[in-house]
């Protein structure tokens, strides 16, 4: 995208750091994501209560420390621990495949996955475009009614799942937290220009990581839980 002045949106520190940096963050986690839930490898991993426990601590643990040192912008430090990170998420993010895998043939599950990451994919850069050009119109206003609808959604679906556990009522959680997650995305992409340029530019691909991998562990929660109940 071209701007008024001629010069690129993004800059530079877009195309060469954080585009590179998302790329391999993305590929880290979906191999991940794919081998621990033993959908394109021999075996898959028993997580244990006690397993879950401790990779979401050190899931926790390790973005806060990425996002703390990207906006420091001790961007080297932060995409080293990013990658760590990409690695514990997704390796949390199998255990909805294998529960998938439970109520699903691996063939379908497997489709699913890819058909959820490609409409995720899709659904983010359409959206970050859109963010782009409303840029303007997007204000600071904006964010604050979608941090406290965010907030309340997420104190909503842990509840359900440590009452119900994973049952359809996720299907309209998720479906809530998708819109909310559609609004968090044209933020980000509004405020990419400014991000990126004071030099926050690991911090963008952050922000992008989290929205797509949740983008698509949604769209791939929705198909689930609808084809399974279909099937059943």
């Amino acid at each position: 995208m071209e701007s008024s002045k001629g010069g690129r949106v993004l800059g530079k520190d877009f195309y060469y750091k954080t585009l590179p940096v998302l790329i391999i963050g993305m590929v880290i986690w979906t191999v991940t994501t794919l081998l621990f839930s033993g959908i394109i490898g021999p075996i898959q991993l028993t997580f244990t209560i006690g397993i879950v426990i401790l990779l979401m601590i050190l899931y926790f643990i390790l973005w806060i420390i990425t996002i703390i040192l990207a906006m420091i912008r001790r961007n080297f430090l932060s995409m080293i621990i990013f990658f760590n990170a990409s690695l514990v998420s997704g390796m949390l993010s199998s255990t909805l495949l294998i529960y998938a895998s439970a109520v699903l043939r691996l063939e379908l599950v497997l489709g699913l996955f890819f058909i959820a990451f490609v409409v995720g994919l899709l659904v983010l850069i359409g959206l970050l475009i859109l963010g782009l050009t409303l840029r303007d119109r997007i204000n600071e206003n904006f964010i604050y009614p979608l941090l406290l609808f965010g907030a309340i959604l997420i104190i909503l679906e842990f509840s359900l799942i440590l009452i119900f556990g994973f049952n359809p009522i996720l299907v309209i959680t998720s479906i809530l937290v998708l819109i909310w997650l559609f609004g968090v995305i044209l933020w980000d992409g509004s405020r990419l220009p400014e991000t990126i340029g004071e030099g926050y530019w690991m911090l963008a691909a952050l922000d992008i990581f989290l929205d797509l991998i949740n983008v698509i562990l949604r769209i791939f929660i929705i198909l689930v839980e609808t084809i399974a109940d279909a099937f059943s």
